[in-house]
């Protein structure tokens, strides 16, 4: 039997010390448990699974990268690796220049880490929104660093490079679904009623990873840098150093042009809020910067060996 995944035709908002946005303008923004992915998946089964919309094309895997598949850690999707073409020369200047980019296979959280999974491992739920389905926000880069510390290697954070390849999925538009938005397969500010949601209610992307559009910016590991300096090809990792921490993937309450797939936008690793100081009154007001993360694993040489 073939199994597939999905797959589709051809187819950021300054954070404390960064930006994001829309099409040519930044705008502001303000082993470990696995059961919530278990329970996740078993909610959305107890119900009937809404239809496939046409642009989403399934995509056979070969025998090969079926069992590779098999072998995904609990609440993880196998993630092909390939070549792709990273980067946007028609968009923000930090998203030029286009250059190919070559990753190793790799597994991925199908889901953004939740708050019941955050809590479970660090004892304290940092969000603004409450729930144990709700993706945690409010984390900074050296929070999250001791989440993966006491995750005993079963959780890293993607790479730059990687989360663009896992969110673009072969797509050659904004987004993975193409380049109109589609509420149906992202919360950003039209729609998600001015708050995060439980995570895994809109349509997967090609690889069956939710929410990588909306919901909650995620971080990645690689340093930010104004535009890509081409370093290598294969499996890229950004600048060795830097002030800042690249955040991929939009909100709920940012604007569809912040969620394109090649967006790019920047934090320093110890922020997770920014003060604005308002024009009236000198009155400060607290700007929520909704960062959330998910989890990577690398398959390793050990692993392949086996398989070879």
């Amino acid at each position: 039997m073939r199994l597939i995944i999905f797959f589709t035709f051809g187819l950021l908002l300054t954070l404390g010390a960064g930006c994001s946005g829309n099409d040519g303008q930044k705008e502001s923004t303000g082993g470990e448990d696995t059961s919530l992915s278990e329970s996740t998946d078993s909610a959305r089964n107890s119900e009937a699974p809404p239809e496939m919309p046409e642009k989403v094309i399934p995509v056979v895997l070969s025998p090969e990268d079926q069992e590779k598949a098999k072998r995904a850690p609990a609440g993880m999707v196998f993630i092909k690796g390939g070549c792709f073409i990273m980067g946007n020369d028609y968009a923000q200047e930090d998203e030029k220049p286009e250059h190919e980019v070559c990753l190793d296979d790799f597994y991925m959280d199908k889901f953004e880490v939740t708050q019941a999974r955050w809590e479970k491992l660090l004892g304290f739920n940092p969000s603004k929104f409450i729930g144990p389905d709700l993706p945690v926000e409010q984390v900074n880069y050296v929070e999250v660093q001791e989440f993966l510390e006491k995750s005993k290697g079963q959780c890293r954070l993607p790479t730059e490079a990687e989360w663009e390849y896992a969110a673009k999925g072969g797509a050659n538009a904004r987004y993975f679904w193409g380049n109109m938005m589609d509420e149906a397969y992202a919360w950003y500010k039209d729609g998600s009623g001015e708050t995060t949601h439980p995570v895994g209610q809109k349509q997967p992307n090609q690889f069956g990873l939710y929410d990588m559009m909306g919901n909650v910016w995620e971080w990645t590991d690689d340093w930010y840098e104004p535009y890509y300096q081409i370093r290598e090809k294969n499996n890229p990792k950004g600048p060795e150093t830097g002030e800042y921490k690249v955040i991929r993937g939009g909100a709920f309450d940012s604007s569809a042009g912040a969620l394109r797939i090649t967006n790019r936008i920047w934090l320093h690793p110890k922020n997770r809020v920014f003060q604005k100081v308002t024009t009236y009154g000198q009155a400060i007001n607290e700007i929520y910067n909704y960062i959330g993360f998910r989890c990577a694993q690398s398959i390793s040489s050990q692993t392949k060996a086996t398989e070879e």
